[in-house]
């Protein structure tokens, strides 16, 4: 994926990357990395999800956020990836 003004992440994709990974949180800029995006657009992505209640996050820092998957994400995933 190219970097663009506001490209957008699919959301299968993005819970793809939660769901396969042996890492159980990830940062924006992880995921950013992964997806060749920004890490504003990233964010986003993944606030969206969790809006769905598919991400969850914590902010255990004055800057950092970390998100995970949660079991309904990982439900979606399964269903949407089939």
């Amino acid at each position: 994926m190219s970097r663009g003004p506001d490209p957008k992440i699919d959301p299968v994709e993005l819970l793809h990357e939660f769901v396969v990974s042996p890492d159980p949180a990830f940062v924006p800029a992880e995921i950013a990395e992964s997806f060749d995006t920004s890490t504003e657009t990233a964010r986003k992505a993944m606030d969206r999800l969790v809006d769905r209640g598919l991400l969850a996050r914590k902010k255990p820092g004055e800057r950092t956020v970390i998100y995970w998957v949660t079991d309904d994400g990982r439900r979606h995933y399964s269903e949407e990836s089939t």
